[in-house]
């Protein structure tokens, strides 16, 4: 683990201790409400303590991690009432930015470009590469829009819907396939300027995304960690 520290000179350790936790989080190899054990992690990527708190502080003030007193640092978990509100912020954020986008008849090219990337990609690709494919696609629609203060609320949220689009991706709910004929399709209806339309299927998509999630997510827990106050 010690050569994860050392890939970017220009990335200080515990930049590069958060992005490392942060794909092995994606990843599935840390799951949801497991305990981060300190002493063994601490062992493994060959830092201090102290180092690897300031590592699990950042995740935690992402949203990624729950640090509760006396107990320790454990992977968030998504309640059913989590990912329902933040599929319905989400929607309130992309449906906004769709219908701008068809009224001017304008498909950012970084949403292309994230489409592209996303047909590159199997059902075999590491889930983290097929988080933040889609997460791409949708950060584009919403920043091509224009709007600076719903481009600030979407990256607020971009840790739940990382952590949300990992338990979507670990399901069966969709090939990626699947996935990239909805979005291609929000792009044509952008492209013609179809702003109903738009709205329909950024809605539909993420609808349909929630209620899977939500029937197959995790229920809230008084067994869960609480995070420190």
């Amino acid at each position: 683990m010690a050569t994860v520290l050392r890939r970017l000179g220009t990335v200080s350790t515990v930049q590069a201790l958060e992005e490392d936790l942060e794909r092995r989080t994606l990843d599935g190899e840390f799951q949801p409400g497991e305990h981060l054990r300190e002493v063994e992690l601490a062992r493994q990527y060959d830092v201090g303590r102290n180092t690897l708190r300031a590592a699990f502080d950042g995740l935690a003030r992402r949203g990624l991690l729950v640090k509760s007193r006396n107990r320790g640092v454990f992977v968030r978990v998504l309640t059913s009432r989590d990912l329902v509100e933040v599929y319905e912020l989400r929607s309130a954020i992309e449906i906004q930015a769709g219908r701008c986008l068809a009224a001017r008849r304008s498909v950012p090219e970084e949403a292309r470009n994230a489409l592209a990337a996303q047909r590159r990609l199997t059902g075999d690709s590491a889930r983290r590469d097929l988080v933040e494919a889609d997460l791409a696609f949708h950060r584009a629609i919403v920043d091509g829009a224009g709007n600076g203060r719903l481009s600030a609320v979407h990256r607020d949220i971009a840790a739940e819907i990382r952590l949300s689009l990992a338990q979507l991706m670990e399901t069966e709910y969709a090939t990626v396939e699947d996935l990239t004929s909805e979005h291609a399709e929000v792009l044509r209806a952008v492209e013609s300027g179809e702003a109903g339309a738009a709205e329909a299927l950024i809605r539909r998509h993420l609808e349909t995304a929630t209620a899977w999630l939500v029937s197959h997510g995790t229920p809230p827990s008084e067994e869960q960690p609480r995070p420190e106050s």
